[in-house]
């Protein structure tokens, strides 16, 4: 039986976050206070009926979805396809550091996220073919999954999800730790 609902959770806090730069496959910890706020997380899910816990390999994923693991009893999965998007050339930059490295190839991306890919990152198609694969995944085999990953590639589970159009990708800021419940879930 499919999913009745599915919750999605970003990661919390990394320095990288705090100073809102691209982390991509970088595997940076949380700071203390991203532990705290993985810690809210999961005591807002303590009693939601959690059955799964799936996450990003990457330990700032990994170590919130372990605090929401053990606050609902539910096992803990790693899916490497909720790995975060490799940002490629502006990997560690923040916006204004990458729009001044990368130029127009940026500005393109930004203008159109899923159209026009800078050079040498993971082309959001890519990225959009293995969210849908592990969020399908995610939603047959359990009844409340929470799936824990990345701005980026979250953002590309609610495209697989009918719930955010490719074009609003930029429009669209998940907080950090903030759980984000979706009902009735089917992936498109």
């Amino acid at each position: 039986m499919p999913a009745h609902t599915v919750t999605l959770v970003r990661h919390g806090q990394t320095a990288s976050s705090a100073r809102m730069a691209y982390s991509g496959r970088s595997d940076i910890p949380l700071t203390d206070a991203g532990r705290e706020q993985a810690r809210h997380a999961a005591q807002q899910l303590k009693t939601a009926g959690v059955d799964a816990v799936i996450a990003s390999p990457l330990i700032r994923a990994r170590d919130t979805a372990q605090a929401i693991a053990d606050a609902t009893g539910a096992p803990l999965t790693v899916d490497e396809r909720l790995t975060e998007v490799d940002y490629g050339p502006f990997e560690g930059l923040d916006r204004a550091g990458a729009r001044e490295q990368i130029g127009a190839p940026f500005h393109a991306w930004r203008a159109d996220p899923f159209g026009a890919p800078v050079p040498g990152m993971e082309p959001l198609e890519d990225a959009l073919a293995r969210a849908r694969a592990a969020t399908a995944d995610a939603i047959a085999a359990h009844d409340h999954p929470v799936i824990v990953g990345h701005q980026g590639i979250l953002r590309i589970v609610l495209v697989a999800l009918g719930r955010m159009e490719p074009g609003d990708y930029f429009g669209t800021r998940l907080l950090e730790a903030e759980p984000i419940v979706v009902e009735s879930p089917s992936v498109r």
